[in-house]
């Protein structure tokens, strides 16, 4: 069942409340609407409050895998060395706000597609029209062509990838959002009017939001 318009709206105030960037928030909206009952990968994270991941409705095991090596009392994993070690295989892996953390694409898409099932699927996200964020470090910006494109070189057979955000009005919200956070009741009055004077351009630019997202939220599955 789809969520109302005021159900999505109640948990974009909630969050913005929370000092949720307005990518993170985007990428909850998606990944809220997901029912996955097998165990699963989060790969690139650990397990926290904010982790994307736990708006997933799931009733498996949530593994995380951070890609952080020096990390200690945590499952660690070096996306950009192929093979890797890790023996389980997963119906499920998330892949969020990782790639463009990553040198090396194609050994890490090699990777996952050593740990994932033959029939799995995989959910990711990656910013574009956002900040430069050094943790540990930022490489890339991908684009929809590039993501539909290179998962399909990688043997993936259904491939969906979703546009972020609602436009221009909301970039700026975005590049905001560091000086502005620290007033929370003033982000929502911010992105709110970001949402609608968005909606109402749209109206007239139709493919506005399409050349100007804040990120890209995809879906791909091997079978």
């Amino acid at each position: 069942m789809k969520n109302s318009l005021l159900s999505i709206y109640t948990l974009i105030i909630k969050l913005t409340l929370k000092n949720y960037s307005p990518l993170r928030i985007f990428q909850i909206l998606e990944i809220q609407k997901l029912e996955i009952n097998s165990d699963f990968l989060d790969l690139g994270s650990t397990q926290s409050e904010t982790n994307v991941s736990n708006y997933v409705k799931n009733k498996g095991l949530r593994t995380y895998a951070n890609l952080n090596t020096n990390l200690k009392d945590q499952n660690n994993i070096n996306l950009e060395i192929y093979p890797n070690d890790i023996k389980k295989k997963f119906k499920t892996i998330f892949l969020m706000n990782v790639l463009e953390h990553i040198k090396n694409t194609n050994n890490c898409f090699n990777n996952i597609n050593d740990i994932l099932d033959s029939d799995g699927i995989v959910y990711g996200s990656t910013p574009f029209l956002f900040h430069i964020h050094q943790s540990p470090n930022d490489y890339f910006r991908f684009t929809k062509q590039f993501l539909e494109e290179f998962l399909k070189e990688k043997g993936y057979k259904e491939i969906e990838v979703k546009i972020l955000g609602t436009g221009i009005f909301c970039n700026m919200y975005s590049s905001l959002f560091n000086l502005t956070k620290i007033i929370p009741f003033l982000n929502v009055i911010i992105f709110s009017l970001a949402i609608i004077f968005d909606k109402i351009l749209n109206i007239f630019l139709k493919n506005i939001k399409d050349i100007n997202p804040l990120g890209y939220f995809f879906i791909a599955k091997k079978n």
